[in-house]
């Protein structure tokens, strides 16, 4: 019965988040066709966080990419916080949101038709350090994922693909996931918070772990790898079912733009680099020495069921919503997850 009514806490609680954001947007238009300018391209806005695992989007749009399939962007820095993005979708104020992927079976779940129609970038493990990382003090005693217990981890945002992972990977390396007290800060104030102690540990992504990784903090690993296996893939692109059904020919034409604009990014690194300095704002000098994510579209099926899985096995749902109510169909399966892009040495 205790765990019943955690669960119910739990689905309660996403409820109750995405419920307030509609309300709170509620003067939105409604999701259905979208608008085409004078000058002919079909508008999109975007809403994003700007991180190193995004940036084939600003590179895309800057190389023209999207406007030569007929779509204007419009990117939206938005709030990271994935019910304000659904509720932001569902009102149709945006079309796209970048997200981490278990917003969307929550979202399902809770009765909100929203569904993931492009992947992001993939987790690999290289020598040369990953994309996502688990980043401790020089001096730390935590060695490996088991010895997070006890301990205190900053993650995005609670109820995440982060919390999500991290405790899969405990749970993995032989550790208790539910003796690791995992506390929500945005990813831009984990580097403050770990330099002062205030946390044993955070869990993050670039450009923010190559930073502390240059000022001597060490990385134990990749969650999200250990948990789900090298490869996969949780960041993602989502939009309402509505808008999907209702522009079946721009999201073809934007299917169609991203494939382009992902491999363009995969092909150029050093340009990757600068629009990830330009856009986020750190160094360059540090930007430079990064790992560069490993730019992906198309759906990675494989890691949204497993993803789905989880939720059910750490109690976040009662059951996985069926794949294609959160997936969309008609997206074709990830096919950048063979051959490693150019410069990336990866290792699993």
């Amino acid at each position: 019965m205790r765990g019943e009514s955690r669960l119910a806490t739990r689905k309660a609680r996403i409820a109750i988040g995405l419920v307030a954001g509609l309300t709170l947007t509620a003067c939105g238009a409604d999701g259905g066709q979208t608008e085409s300018t004078e000058s002919g391209p079909t508008r999109l806005v975007i809403d994003y966080n700007a991180t190193a695992n995004n940036a084939q989007l600003a590179l895309g749009i800057e190389r023209g990419v999207f406007e030569r399939h007929g779509i204007e962007i419009e990117q939206v820095p938005g709030s990271g916080a994935s019910s304000n993005s659904v509720a932001l979708l569902i009102n149709g104020q945006i079309q796209l949101a970048v997200s981490e992927i278990t917003a969307v079976p929550a979202a399902v779940a809770a009765g909100f038709p929203v569904q993931v129609v492009t992947s992001l970038a993939a987790d690999y493990e290289s020598p040369e350090g990953d994309a996502f990382s688990l980043v401790v003090p020089g001096d730390s005693p935590v060695r490996s994922f088991a010895d997070l217990a006890g301990r205190t981890v900053a993650v995005n945002g609670l109820e995440s693909i982060f919390d999500l992972t991290l405790r899969e990977a405990v749970r993995q390396a032989g550790g208790d996931p539910g003796a690791v007290e995992i506390i929500a800060v945005p990813f831009e104030d984990q580097l403050a918070a770990l330099r002062q102690g205030r946390v044993d540990a955070i869990s993050t992504i670039e450009p923010f772990a190559g930073q502390l990784l240059a000022d001597g903090f060490r990385s134990i690993g990749n969650p999200s790898a250990a948990a789900l296996g090298p490869r996969s893939v949780a960041a993602v692109l989502m939009a309402s079912r509505q808008f999907v059904a209702e522009n079946e020919d721009v999201m073809r034409r934007f299917q169609q733009a991203w494939e382009e604009a992902t491999r363009y990014a995969n092909d150029h690194p050093d340009e990757v680099r600068q629009t990830i300095a330009s856009t986020t704002g750190a160094p360059a000098e540090v930007v430079a020495d990064l790992p560069l994510p490993w730019y992906v579209s198309g759906i990675d099926r494989r890691s949204a069921e497993l993803i789905a899985e989880l939720m059910v096995d750490q109690g976040r749902l009662q059951t996985a919503p069926p794949l294609e109510e959160f997936t969309w169909p008609a997206a074709p399966d990830a096919t950048d997850l063979v051959t490693p892009p150019r410069g990336l040495t990866v290792t699993g």
